[in-house]
């Protein structure tokens, strides 16, 4: 809504603008709709029936903004005060920001104190000359008429064709006149106007309905409204009365209101143009819903409670900013280039960004942004944000960050590169870069992982190397997902993973190694809703599709393509790729992957992802992955995860919620340890003992310890079957590599971490069951050792005299496998 200025006397009421969201009470008549009466039934007032207002009366009583008193009557002959005035203007218009009051009889205490409020910061009240407002004098229809020809911007002669033309005076003639030609106000039979007359409830409630009907369109009922074939243009402003209600193919000239009677509910914008502003007022944690829209300028302010918007398809938002506790999300497609977490936003609020922004604007001072996934190309955090914390989980990315403010840096977020321009600045992982700024000395220090390092010292992480994961449960011989491809890939056996090459700190492990190649991508687990996002060190085309799908194989890939279970994208060598994922799913899915073919027809290594169920779906436990660290690294970890993305209840008691069992056939749960570490990660709860817990775990997850992003759905007890972690060889004489080359007749010392399993020493191409081996061996081609339970960490040998040379494998059902190259003597 525009603001205009205040072109009246002193004296005079004057009128327009925006205001934020205050209960007023009801006058002792009772006439001015309260917040309660948002949403009422239809009625008719027993002393209405029959007036010539009736019709108006009881619409605006249906929508909310007037009400009878306790004896359901509406008393239509009485006159309005200016304080009814004012808060029957705030709630047609829906002005809902307030300012600072300095009027002598207007009170904090009173009822119409936050209407006032309003009216002032709309710009289109002023008091008298002796600075009182005089809340409970009636209103005249000169001073009416004023109100609304500057709240509509009408432009009057300054003539009338009234009789009393000249009991007009001077200050309001030309808003008269302007208000007269729209026939907003009306004379009387006699063709006088009476312009000093007070108003009566009837007339003011018929004139705002005459106003709005010039102003613009309510929608007030819930369904759907736009043509299905066609798209219309929609003259003035929209406001949205209700929940349940979606524009369709609109362009909107002036502003969108969706105001606070939509509660917690839902509105849909499909295909929607709004030339003016978008106000917020109402919305719930389940949503706005922008779907192929575009809206300039946007503005959130729902003043009881978390609003979500999200935006998705070829949405396009100018500008989006956020004065209370939000959840903005950006999918796949759509644009907001700027977001402002306003100053406006109380201390302690809180703000989800999902998705891809490209600026990011914190003016808000203490509050808490929790960036779940997605990308923001710039973060500029204003000198008035201290306080200010930035929480990021692994799939978000931040490009630059600006940091003018003592703000906090926490998670496991990658940020390409950040500026310090404050003292105080602490961060949980260090940029890819980091710079000083301008405004600090040369000695200004960072706190990086709890360290001070002076800003001119800090160094960018290392990308761990990818590392081979899996588990089994009780029962099974394999490993479950998650697991990344080697680079040297092996052929296992009977469940046995191949370990990794470390690679350098490459983006998201993008690394071109000559004859092979890794893509990297941002997240590995994608709502369907979503993209992933590839990074490839070589040209082609990047791919997303069924686990088994053969990615070496063109003609079964194009076959693939057109069936719909792979799609493809053109990929730039290390340029940042869009894969929809919706493009061949519809729901949770744990077994997809993605790859890159170059223009040379060569397939990269795949990365493994889970497609996830989209927002408004019931949050589900799909079970558990157990993860070993590698070769290099045997620390383990669990993974108990779910179908779509989560956030905790409670981070301090996240902990509490999740209990162990080790080393029995039926579990005996017990707490985790005081040096276990839990954290959430994508779709899951990701546990790392501070010490492996064994070769044997059953984990349980309480009820109610996570939710959905959007709050509405909580999780159920979970409780894992018997998880069997692999189990991790290691070459006692090489302990540094997992491959050798040696000469027949060397003994082979190796060690394990757990007891209770049975190794083999055979061709490194063996598969099939544990017959299989044993017949390998019982045909001389290798031996086979069975480890005491308590043998962990002793030393076993295989000595290979009377073997062929030939490529060999030290492996178990259930364990890593180390490879052993023979050679002639």
């Amino acid at each position: 809504m525009k603001k205009w200025g205040s072109l009246f006397l002193s004296g005079v009421l004057l009128f327009s603008g925006m205001a934020t969201s205050v209960q007023a009470e009801v006058t002792k008549d009772g006439w001015i709709g309260n917040e309660s009466s948002l949403k009422t039934a239809q009625h008719s007032f027993k002393d209405v029936e029959g007036n010539w207002a009736q019709e108006v009366i009881e619409k605006w009583a249906d929508r909310g903004i007037v009400q009878g008193n306790e004896r359901n009557t509406f008393l239509p002959k009485g006159e309005v005060t200016r304080a009814e005035w004012v808060a029957m203007i705030n709630r047609i218009f829906q002005y809902e920001e307030v300012s600072n009051t300095t009027f002598s009889d207007v009170t904090s205490s009173g009822w119409y104190a936050q209407d006032i409020a309003k009216g002032v910061q709309a710009g289109y009240i002023r008091g008298y000359a002796d600075h009182s407002f005089r809340p409970t004098g009636s209103v005249t229809r000169q001073e009416a008429a004023a109100t609304i020809s500057r709240i509509l911007q009408l432009q009057g002669s300054g003539e009338s064709n009234f009789a009393d033309d000249k009991d007009i005076q001077s200050w309001s003639k030309e808003a008269v006149s302007g208000a007269a030609d729209k026939k907003i106000i009306v004379g009387y039979s006699n063709g006088n106007f009476m312009p000093n007359k007070a108003i009566t409830r009837a007339e003011a409630v018929q004139i705002l309905d005459r106003a709005f009907s010039t102003y613009g369109s309510w929608y007030g009922q819930e369904g759907t409204y736009g043509s299905t074939e066609k798209r219309e243009e929609i003259s003035g402003s929209v406001v949205i009365g209700t929940s349940g209600v979606t524009l369709q193919n609109m362009n909107i000239t002036g502003d969108l209101i969706i105001s606070k009677a939509v509660g917690d509910g839902d509105v849909f914008l499909k295909n929607v143009t709004v030339q003016g502003k978008t106000y917020v007022y109402g919305g719930g944690e389940n949503s706005v819903h922008l779907e192929d829209s575009v809206l300039l300028t946007v503005i959130v302010n729902k003043q009881d409670g978390t609003v979500r918007l999200v935006a998705t398809g070829k949405t396009k938002v100018q500008e989006i900013t956020v004065q209370t506790a939000a959840n903005i999300e950006s999918d796949m497609g759509a644009k907001i280039d700027k977001l402002t977490l306003s100053e406006a936003l109380p201390e302690k609020s809180r703000v989800y960004l999902k998705g891809n922004f490209e600026t990011v604007n914190v003016v808000a001072k203490s509050i808490n942004i929790q960036i779940p996934s997605g990308t923001i190309n710039q973060l500029n955090v204003d000198d008035s944000a201290s306080g200010t914390t930035v929480e990021t989980n692994q799939e978000a990315k931040i490009i630059s960050a600006i940091l003018n403010a003592a703000v906090r840096m926490l998670g496991t977020g990658t940020i390409e590169q950040a500026t310090v321009n404050a003292v105080g600045v602490t961060m949980e992982t260090a940029p890819n870069k980091v710079n000083l700024g301008e405004s600090v000395p040369a000695d200004t220090t960072v706190q990086i992982g709890g360290t001070s390092k002076p800003v001119t010292s800090v160094t960018p992480p290392v990308t761990p190397a990818p590392s081979a994961s899996g588990g089994s449960s009780s029962g099974s011989s394999g490993g479950s997902g998650g697991s990344t491809t080697p680079v040297n890939p092996g052929t296992g056996n009977g469940g046995g993973t191949t370990p990794t090459t470390p690679l350098p700190g490459n983006e998201y492990g993008s690394y071109d190694g000559g004859s092979y190649y890794f893509v990297g991508v941002e997240s590995d687990a994608i709502p369907v809703t979503d993209a992933v996002y590839i990074y490839s060190p070589r040209s082609g085309y990047a791919y997303v599709s069924k686990s088994s799908i053969n990615e070496n194989d063109p003609v079964l890939l194009e076959e693939a393509i057109r069936q719909k279970v792979a799609y493809r994208v053109k990929i730039e060598a290390n340029t940042r790729t869009a894969l929809p994922v919706g493009e061949i799913a519809t729901e949770f899915s744990s077994y997809f992957k993605v790859f890159a073919v170059d223009n040379e027809n060569r397939a990269s290594y795949i990365k493994n992802i889970m497609i996830l169920d989209g927002p408004g779906k019931e949050l589900k436990s799909q079970g558990m992955i157990l993860s070993s660290g590698g070769w290099l690294n045997d620390h383990e970890s669990y993974f108990i995860y779910f179908n779509t993305l989560i956030k905790a209840i409670d981070l301090n008691t996240l902990k509490n919620s999740i209990e162990i069992s080790t080393g029995t056939e039926q579990p005996n749960y017990r707490p985790l340890g005081d040096g276990d570490r839990v954290e959430i990660v994508n779709n899951g709860i990701v546990i790392t003992p501070q010490h492996n817990y064994g070769k044997a775990t059953y984990i349980r997850l309480n009820a109610d310890a996570v939710e959905t992003l959007d709050g509405l759905f909580k999780n159920k007890v979970y409780a894992s079957t018997q998880y069997r972690t692999f189990t991790r060889p290691e070459f006692i004489d090489y302990p540094d590599k997992w491959e050798i080359a040696v000469p027949v007749g060397t003994v082979i010392k190796f060690k394990a971490n757990y007891g209770g399993d049975t190794f083999y020493f055979v061709y490194k191409d063996t598969f099939g069951t544990e017959s299989d081996y044993d017949k390998e061996v019982t045909d001389g081609h290798g031996y086979k050792l069975d480890i005491p339970m308590d043998g962990a960490d002793m030393t076993f040998e295989f000595d290979t005299k009377d073997l062929q040379p030939g490529e060999y494998k030290v492996t178990a059902f259930g364990s890593m496998s180390l490879y052993v190259k023979l050679t002639e003597n």
